[in-house]
């Protein structure tokens, strides 16, 4: 165990320690200094991480821990809530050894946001620790990479002259005050990049002070849900909104901000970071940087995205309410599970609730409040404890209000179960009659159009006399049951008929008319299929010939001409190749298949059709000119309402307006 060590400074790198070490103790070479630290000369610095903390600890004494020094003299705590639990775990075992797998495991290795290449340095941070402790040191919050500024003082940092990848593969820099800038220099950076790197700088501060591992990737991934659902950024059937989230995202940042930081995005691309953070809580590899973005994006710091809670599902985390208002555990939460499933059609999420008392229910997800936990859609059952209910109510001789304001239901409700439970023979044979009529009248009708029109009839039926419903009026359960070569033949003798009926009936006619059957028959009796049904038409293409060289030159000619036209008109219009189309009476502009013919003409529509950003800006300049000659002054808020531009949407393109009235400006020598 050594006798002496130079213990870190507030948040100082241990990479900084140990060369302030090296100096004190007057090593001629770094070997002997490695060999002392971590008994083996072979050890390369690391000035991120460290390795080998495990040998360090025992060298250095009692007073160190492996995760002590992880967690304060490391930049460890800027990865650490990004990762799952199990690769935090791991990540102890790296550094307590050689780290070889330690980049890999924080995805350092795969991401494009650039790594720091040198040691940097707060002029005034320097100032203090001279004054406070007779040296500076190196700041573990100056060398997070993408942080440009320093979180206490709000300056640009500097970079220390010598490099600390090509000062020696085995040695260590310590900062000399006589070869850093201490002085008061001018900051070149456009005001709008410093101030959202200063709020990342801050940010990015305070997750170094988190406790160790308090969050993983897994509660940082439900916390951007809880603000994508509370931000309307989730549809109904939980899928995110990922090209409107995008084009807000992009539109929060100065133009080219996201460019500097190897961190933009295009639409097109659908495998973007920003994609992978919502929607895929197992994907790793996404720097820190790129987090601390999207929080600033949702207009988070640090301790409110940790207060937030995190996202529990369409319908939050159980139990949840019983709504049987005959039971004595009524609005009590003893439903412990919940079953979520989707509508085919319009992907509508449900949530089916079932209680231990019998009692059923279904609700429309998802939960935008607490008070929708009260809310029923549907009752699936009432279970015998209702039911028992129900019946003292009607024996007591109640009202039908009274009945339906005491359980919760409708008054047509109460009239249909009072309805079914009078069961008795001669209602039973009346209501057999009924459907049988029903059935003669309209023998192609099915099961669905009878309980539609008769629902008393059927719900009495259905309760009381099931096995004779189904024999006289099949479910489509049943008819799907029915033997397939039955059904076959009932088919094949449909098509027969309307065949018979109509000579001259086309393929796609059977199929829009008779579709089960012409799927059932092509499914499971192709050979009948193809020797019966109409055989295809196959459609004639003209094949005239077209001079495409001088046409191209033609509609090429006629664009030049109108295009001056379309800019200068008093109400400006989108410039898109329908207008071109509908203002020349040019059919093949709007065919695209069509284009690959007309080469000069779709190289200049490409050239001069605009884009919704390229049209708003141009709409906007037509208006600062007004301004400009009317009053020399622009207001933007004023601009942005007079051209109807969404505020996200306006910030997009704020950047490009404020270089044209500065050009304009400076072209009047105002």
């Amino acid at each position: 165990m050594l006798s002496f060590f130079t213990d870190p400074y507030p948040n100082e790198l241990l990479y900084s320690a140990i060369s302030r070490y090296h100096f004190y103790i007057g090593n001629v070479g770094f070997a002997e200094t490695l060999e002392e630290l971590f008994g083996n000369r072979a050890v390369t610095p690391s000035i991120d991480f460290g390795s080998n903390l495990s040998t360090f600890v025992k060298k250095v004494g009692n007073n160190y821990s492996v995760e002590k020094i992880l967690t304060e003299n490391t930049i460890y705590p800027f990865f650490a809530p990004f990762i799952t639990e199990e690769k935090q775990k791991m990540v102890f075992e790296d550094v307590s050894g050689n780290s070889g797998g330690l980049k890999g495991r924080l995805g350092i290795s795969s991401t494009k946001v650039v790594k720091k290449d040198g040691v940097f340095y707060c002029s005034r941070c320097s100032k203090e620790d001279i004054e406070m402790f007779g040296e500076p040191y190196i700041h573990r919050e100056h060398q997070l990479p993408g942080i440009d500024y320093c979180p206490h003082h709000e300056l640009l940092l500097r970079v220390y002259p010598v490099n600390y990848t090509e000062h020696s593969r085995t040695g260590y820099i310590r900062l000399d005050k006589r070869m850093m800038d201490l002085g008061n220099s001018n900051d070149d950076t456009p005001k709008e990049f410093k101030k959202v790197q200063i709020t990342l700088a801050k940010m990015a501060y305070k997750l170094l002070e988190l406790p160790n591992n308090k969050i993983t990737l897994v509660n940082v991934f439900n916390k951007y849900r809880t603000l994508l659902r509370e931000n309307n950024w989730i549809t109904r059937n939980s899928a995110v909104r990922q090209e409107d989230l995008l084009v807000a995202f992009n539109s929060k940042f100065p133009k080219g901000f996201l460019e500097k930081y190897n961190s933009d995005m295009k639409i097109s691309n659908e495998n973007n970071w920003l994609a992978i953070v919502v929607t895929n809580p197992n994907r790793q590899g996404v720097h820190p940087f790129r987090h601390l973005l999207l929080m600033y994006f949702f207009n988070q710091d640090i301790e409110s995205f940790l207060m937030l809670k995190e996202d529990e599902g369409p319908f939050g985390s159980g139990p949840w309410p019983c709504l049987n208002v005959a039971a004595n555990h009524y609005k009590k939460f003893v439903i412990t599970e919940v079953k979520v499933s989707k509508r085919e059609k319009t992907d509508i999420i449900i949530g089916k609730f079932k209680c231990s008392c019998g009692f059923e229910y279904t609700r429309l997800g998802p939960e935008k409040t607490e008070s929708e936990k009260w809310r029923k859609n549907r009752v699936n059952a009432y279970g015998e404890e209702w039911e028992a209910k129900f019946d003292e109510l009607v024996n007591m001789n109640m009202h039908r209000e009274e009945i339906a304001a005491a359980l919760g239901i409708s008054e047509s409700t109460v009239r249909s179960k009072i309805s079914i439970k009078n069961k008795s023979e001669q209602r039973t044979e009346e209501y057999r009659s009924n459907l049988l009529l029903w059935r003669k009248e309209f023998p192609n009708a099915n099961r669905k159009q009878f309980q539609r029109e008769f629902i008393k009839i059927f719900t009495y039926l259905y309760k009381n006399d099931r096995k004779w419903l189904d024999e006289n009026l099949p479910s489509k359960r049943s008819d799907m049951l029915q033997d397939m070569g039955q059904k076959i033949e009932g088919y094949r003798s449909l098509i027969l008929k309307e065949k018979k009926n109509d000579p001259k009936v086309t393929r796609s006619k059977l199929w829009y008319k008779y579709n089960r059957a012409c799927k059932c028959l092509y499914e499971h009796d192709f050979d009948w299929y193809s020797v019966n049904f109409p055989a295809t038409i196959k459609n004639r293409r003209n094949t005239s010939h077209v001079d495409w060289d001088a046409r191209d030159e033609e509609y090429y000619q006629k664009i030049i001409e109108i295009y001056p036209n379309l800019l200068s008109l008093e109400k400006p219009v989108r410039i898109l190749r329908g207008l071109f189309s509908k203002r020349l009476n040019l059919f093949y502009l709007s065919i695209m298949d069509q284009m690959d013919k007309l080469p000069k003409t779709n190289k200049l529509l490409e050239e001069i059709t605009e884009t919704v950003q390229e049209f708003q800006i141009r709409r906007c300049c037509i208006v600062i000119d007004k301004m400009l000659e009317e009053t020399g002054v622009v207001r933007f808020e004023e601009l942005r309402e007079t051209c109807a531009v969404g505020t996200p949407y306006f910030k997009g393109i704020k950047p490009y307006l404020e270089e044209y009235i500065l050009k304009k400006q400076n072209d009047k020598g105002i």
